[in-house]
């Protein structure tokens, strides 16, 4: 039933201490009960759309904080590798080959890139922790690969293989 304001009339049933609660909010603000109840209808039909913003925005300042965080992070790991490797070269140097510890060295840090077609790859057999033949990949998804075998194209998930460098993917080494 609507009203000649454009208001639609509408019977509510709710719990006597909330009642009393509008009550007591009416009468210390001054406001009809109605206009307290269409208020707070309109704030719960607008609070979804508050809080997605307010979970995108937490969202892009915890990706621009990880960002900064990696960046700095990586910066430090790199500069202290360079003292590593000035070290290493000072310690190569300096002491004859047998006598040279071998955790004066750093390690080469491992190029990871995702697999392509063309890649060769280790495949590992199932239930065992040996790898079968060296196999081309043909097809790559998220998970998956597809490679070229004997008895045609089979696909593995990607866990399951183990990439082989050839001398234009290898990382140089340090």
């Amino acid at each position: 039933m609507q009203s000649p304001d454009g208001f639609v009339q509408i019977k509510l049933d709710i719990p006597h201490s909330l009642y009393i609660q509008l009550l007591a909010k009416s009468q210390s603000s001054g406001q009809v009960l109605s206009d307290l109840a269409v208020k707070g209808i309109e704030h719960i039909l607008r609070s979804p759309d508050i809080v997605n913003d307010r979970l995108e925005q937490i969202e892009i300042s915890l990706e621009n904080k990880l960002k900064e965080y990696v960046e700095l992070r990586l910066s430090q790991l790199l500069s202290e590798r360079g003292l590593l490797k000035e070290q290493a070269l000072a310690n190569i140097t300096a002491l004859p080959l047998a006598n040279q510890p071998l955790d004066s060295q750093p390690l080469p840090i491992p190029t990871i890139r995702p697999l392509q077609v063309g890649d060769r790859v280790l495949i590992l057999e199932s239930d065992s922790p040996y790898y079968m033949a060296k196999l081309l990949v043909t097809r790559t998804s998220l998970i998956r690969a597809t490679v070229e075998t004997d008895t045609g194209e089979k696909t593995f998930l990607k866990r399951d293989l183990r990439f082989i460098p050839n001398e234009e993917t290898a990382a140089p080494l340090i």
